[in-house]
């Protein structure tokens, strides 16, 4: 079986570690990092594409020992230049170029650069059709360095991959589409779902959701901008609707729907004079309206003292689900219900 890691947003460790149970039918968990999760399975890397919560994919190479000192960057050189790595590029002819990205964590009198060139000269040392390249390369490399502990592996995935595609369209503060379909995956959608996001933004978390069979999804939010980028990131699909609406005042009948998952505003998206348990109370006041008595939230915020004030005072159940490393930022999912 072959080995693999997975990286992802530190704190969703997991969510992934259960996609990966439930759709690579073989794999095998191993261990879980901070921001990793390894795995191994028998199935090629192009079946390993359909894990959406992941960052990117890395084909784990070897794992070794490192000292702390300079003189130790030969080690890492030697160490590197014992495997053949034709295996990685044997459909390819003539030259091939790569790099090395490297990460160094502990108390070392070395560079991660340092660390990543002493890599890249191993690679070149052991495999003659190889050349390191700091521009365009067909193939990267990563070196991870924590304390005496080294992961070398061969990336599988490129930023066309967590972004979904290139032409994606953005609104300032959009949700990564990998966070957004962790939300997803944990409202463990289902064909029959009546599904709404009531601040959709771009639509990350919409164009998640209809990778999944569903019934019905509904999304808005009051930006004209915001419905334009979603429209067209969800694409035409049947059942799918994009509104401009006003998240405290939605055009759904009272109990009409399943579920809802949302990225609250908070940070940059909102004003420095809002009143945000305010706000948060006029919107769950409208969710809790508009959910059925079995049906289920999830709102990512890190602001928790507004969230709970208004859970609160609209009189509905709230519980921290986890809290993740989001661009700076500590947003904590919560999980809420109708009392």
């Amino acid at each position: 079986m072959a080995h693999y890691f997975a990286t992802v947003l530190p704190g969703l460790e997991f969510v992934l570690k259960n996609e990966i149970q439930v759709k690579i039918a073989d794999a095998t968990i191993q261990s879980l990092e901070r921001g990793k999760v390894y795995f191994k399975s028998k199935l090629p890397a192009e079946a390993l594409m359909i894990l959406r919560t992941a960052d990117n994919l890395f084909k784990l190479i070897h794992r070794f020992k490192v000292g702390p000192h300079k003189i130790h960057l030969a080690a890492i050189k030697q160490e590197i230049s014992q495997f053949d790595l034709s295996w990685a590029y044997w459909k390819r002819s003539g030259i091939i170029s790569y790099k090395v990205n490297a990460s160094r964590i502990g108390k070392h009198t070395y560079s991660r650069f340092e660390a990543a060139e002493a890599a890249a000269q191993g690679i070149a040392k052991g495999n003659s059709r190889c050349q390191a390249s700091a521009g365009m390369h067909e193939m990267e490399f990563r070196l991870d360095i924590n304390e005496v502990d080294a992961v070398f592996a061969l990336r599988l995935t490129d930023a066309s991959f967590r972004y979904r595609k290139e032409e994606r369209r953005f609104t300032q503060a959009a949700l990564r589409p990998t966070v957004a379909h962790a939300l997803v995956w944990l409202s463990n959608p289902e064909e029959t779902d009546i599904f709404v996001d009531p601040c959709c933004g771009s639509g990350s978390i919409l164009s998640e959701r209809i990778t999944y069979p569903y019934f019905q999804i509904e999304g808005g939010d009051l930006s004209i901008e915001a419905v334009e980028a979603s429209t067209e990131n969800t694409g035409n699909h049947n059942q799918v609707r994009i509104h401009r609406w006003d998240a405290r005042q939605l055009p759904l009948d009272a109990g009409y729907i399943d579920k809802m998952v949302t990225n609250l505003p908070f940070g940059r998206q909102i004003a420095a004079d809002e009143n945000l348990p305010g706000l948060y109370y006029d919107i769950f006041k409208e969710m809790k309206r508009v959910l059925n008595k079995n049906g289920n939230i999830l709102c990512l915020t890190d602001a928790d003292a507004a969230l709970q004030i208004a859970a609160e005072r609209v009189q509905v159940t709230y519980s921290k689900e986890m809290t993740i490393s989001l661009k700076g930022l500590h947003p904590t999912l919560y999980a809420l219900k109708k009392q």
